[in-house]
């Protein structure tokens, strides 16, 4: 006799119910698929919201490296000796500062490059060469090259707060400098909180 189950079930066994199985694994499997698809699609337009540099005048988003701009101040003391200040990272048409104004009030010069100077290999040289020079403050030129240099970083500081970062991971190497590894995480925490929200 057949080997089966009580009931007279004989197709434990026989290619038809492997090929059964085989073919429920595979639509689990379609299924998990298609769900991981639709998370990851939903997870890339959630992050889309959060891409590009951070204005550091109006606080939007500069999405398009064309409209970024980078400007500083400049002036003299009584000495004669050359101050700079005033690093940021604005949209290039209008978030700049007012040369007008900054001149009167401050007795300043505005000046400033192109975001994409600051991008890329010769983009880094730059930055080391602004700290090399020593005039600008220290602290302003590393957080402008982790922004425009770390891939992800600008993004994490988008979607948790740059501030909020130490608080919620702090970097292994310390000086708010993260590892590729650390933004991962962070990036992980923060999509995972927005989606128990």
């Amino acid at each position: 006799m057949d080997e089966g189950d009580e009931n007279g079930d004989h197709s434990r066994g026989t290619p038809y119910s492997f090929a059964k199985r085989q073919g429920a694994r595979e639509e689990q499997h379609s299924r998990e698929q298609a769900w991981r698809f639709e998370m990851k699609r939903t997870t890339y337009f959630r992050l889309r919201n959060y891409e590009g540099w951070h204005c550091d005048s109006c606080a939007g988003l500069i999405t398009n490296v064309g409209d970024g701009w980078v400007e500083w101040l400049a002036s003299e003391d009584e000495t004669g000796a050359t101050i700079v200040n005033g690093l940021r990272l604005v949209h290039r048409e209008s978030c700049r500062y007012d040369a007008r104004t900054v001149f009167r009030n401050r007795r300043s010069v505005v000046e400033g490059l192109c975001l994409e100077r600051f991008l890329g290999p010769d983009g880094l040289i730059l930055l080391l060469s602004l700290l090399a020079a020593g005039e600008l403050p220290r602290a302003e030129v590393v957080e402008l090259a982790k922004r425009v240099q770390i891939p992800r970083y600008e993004l994490t500081c988008n979607l948790v707060g740059g501030k909020n970062l130490p608080q919620i991971l702090p970097p292994s190497l310390g000086h708010g400098c993260y590892l590729q590894s650390e933004i991962t995480e962070l990036l992980a925490r923060a999509m995972n909180d927005q989606q128990a929200a």
